[in-house]
This record gives C-alpha cells, structure tokens and sequence, in this order.
C-alpha cells in the first residue's frame, strides 16, 4: 500500500503542480502587462553597444593611422617636387650664364667687345 500511495498524486502534489502553473500563468500576463523598456536586456545592449563601439574606435584609429600616413607621404612628395624645381631653375640659370660667358668669349675673340677689365675671374 505504501508504493500505491507513493505513485499516486494525492491532493497536496496537484494542488503544488496547480498552484505552479497558476504562478506561471500570472507571471506571464504580468509580463504582458510591463513596458518593454522593463523586459528588454539591457545586459545584452551593453554589451553590443560595446561591440559597436569597438569597431568604431577601430575604424577611427584605422583611418587616423591612414591619414598620417597620406600627409606624410604628401609632404615628402611636395617637399621634393619644390627642390626639384629649385634645382631646375638654378640649372637653367647656370646653363644660360655659361651661354653668356661663352658669347662674351667669342665677342671678344672677334674684336667686338674690348678685354675685360677684370683678371683672374672665371
């Protein structure tokens, strides 16, 4: 008698398994009732909103990092181009100051020109 009474549910065991589901039945139509902002995870939020955030900062250091580099790259290409052009002009002035010296040269050579006052300079 005592393994039949065991197996079967007394009065006490479903008023338990009752009064669970009736707890659950209340606790779901109160959770109805409660404003989303109360049900969401805000656990869960953070934690992508941190993951947002990780990929922003990454893409901000990214493209810090990408234009120092494209300054400084612009920078040594400028900085050439003004001492190639510096060299260009200095070039040409040289080359038209030895074209100069080289028709005073011939000019006096000729008898054109009179000899030069100054000795000694080249």
């Amino acid at each position: 008698q005592a393994c039949e009474s065991s197996s079967r549910p007394t009065r006490s065991s479903s008023f338990q398994a009752g009064s669970i589901i009736s707890m659950l039945r209340s606790l779901l139509l109160r959770q109805q009732n409660v404003p989303w902002h109360k049900r969401y995870n805000w656990y869960s939020f953070a934690l992508y909103r941190y993951k947002v955030y990780d990929v922003i900062w990454r893409i901000s250091a990214t493209a810090c990092i990408g234009a120092t580099i494209y300054l400084g790259v612009q920078v040594v290409q400028t900085w050439n181009a003004s001492v190639h052009r510096t060299w260009q002009h200095y070039a040409r002035k040289e080359r038209e100051r030895a074209e100069l010296m080289d028709f005073i040269r011939q000019a006096r050579e000729k008898g054109t020109l009179p000899p030069s006052k100054v000795t000694g300079f080249q």
